[in-house]
């Protein structure tokens, strides 16, 4: 029982903060409802079973976008880190030396630094396939109409069509960035050291954890900042496209809302985060018996040594 009290305390900040992120979106769709309520109920998207467009929006991001997340932890981890880990030895194996450092004491929880570049990298998925064929394919027809064509929130409509879209590319974005958190914990390493003792070349010696979060970073947040440039664009002509028209002071709420998605999504990983840490264990055992069929064995302890230059 302790134990488990142990367990609930680490996590504390973390719960309380996602319930205030369920709170937070029960406001929010309660604030619409209220502003923007047809009178005859209409389905935000043919992919869930309802005709309340609101009460549509608020089970994505409340369970839909948790869940998926979860998944791309599942499967990232235990499925696409072991192929990480297979190709980068079949491909730098004859350069590289391979070893295991010590199993490193848990750390605390740094939410927003291991969320942030898998959110961005949604967020920019979904805006790559933000398209008119995807739109027409995932909104209802009311939904446009309403919203956008007799309403003039093109912004709303972009925004309930990012959301339909990272229900998918959120799992795909948490998927990646997963393999990297299975590796980076395994402690697996890898350096060129034993192998250019007698060549001029520089030492290299890397996680292979960090190895494929750069790579996956680079994309992220270069992509996010093109994406946040072209939508603030998008919204801006066409704010002024749209001047005197019904409705179209609500582009300006809707603009900031379809901002704040990185600080949503970052929020609704938690529960992903949590069972993360959960599995921590069980993760680096999975990955080390992977890592034992490759050859690589090897403790590691990496140390330096610093000389006073002499040719100065």
């Amino acid at each position: 029982m302790s134990l488990v009290l142990m367990k609930l305390s680490k996590y504390k900040t973390l719960i309380i903060l996602f319930f205030l992120y369920i709170l937070f979106w029960i406001i929010i769709i309660s604030v619409l409802k209220i502003l923007f309520q047809p009178a005859i109920p209409i389905a935000l998207t043919r992919l869930i079973p309802l005709d309340d467009v609101l009460l549509e929006l608020g089970i994505i991001f409340i369970i839909s976008l948790p869940l998926s997340s979860l998944i791309g932890l599942i499967v990232g981890g235990y499925l696409i880190a072991p192929i990480i880990l297979y190709l980068h030895k079949k491909i730098y194996g004859s350069k590289m030396h391979y070893g295991i450092q010590m199993e490193q004491r848990s750390e605390k929880i740094k939410l927003f630094s291991k969320s942030l570049f898998p959110t961005l990298m949604a967020i920019n998925l979904a805006s790559i396939l933000f398209t008119p064929t995807i739109v027409q394919f995932i909104l209802t027809a009311d939904v446009t109409n309403i919203f956008e064509n007799v309403s003039k929130i093109p912004m709303l409509t972009r925004f309930f069509v990012e959301v339909i879209l990272l229900t998918l590319t959120f799992g795909l974005a948490t998927m990646l960035f997963s393999s990297v958190w299975f590796l980076h914990d395994s402690g697996i390493i890898y350096s060129n050291k034993q192998k250019i003792e007698n060549s001029t070349e520089s030492i290299v010696l890397r996680s292979i954890g960090d190895w494929y979060q750069i790579i996956l970073r680079s994309y992220a947040g270069i992509g996010a900042i093109i994406t946040y440039i072209l939508v603030v664009y998008d919204f801006i002509t066409r704010y002024i496209e749209n001047l005197g028209a019904p409705g179209n002071i609500f582009n300006i709420p809707s603009l900031v809302l379809w901002l704040g998605m990185p600080l949503y999504l970052t929020i609704s990983l938690i529960p992903t985060i949590i069972i993360n840490d959960v599995l921590k264990r069980r993760r680096i055992s999975y990955i080390k018996r992977f890592s034992n069929k490759l050859g690589i064995k090897d403790s590691a302890v990496i140390s330096f040594e610093f000389k006073k230059r002499t040719d100065l």
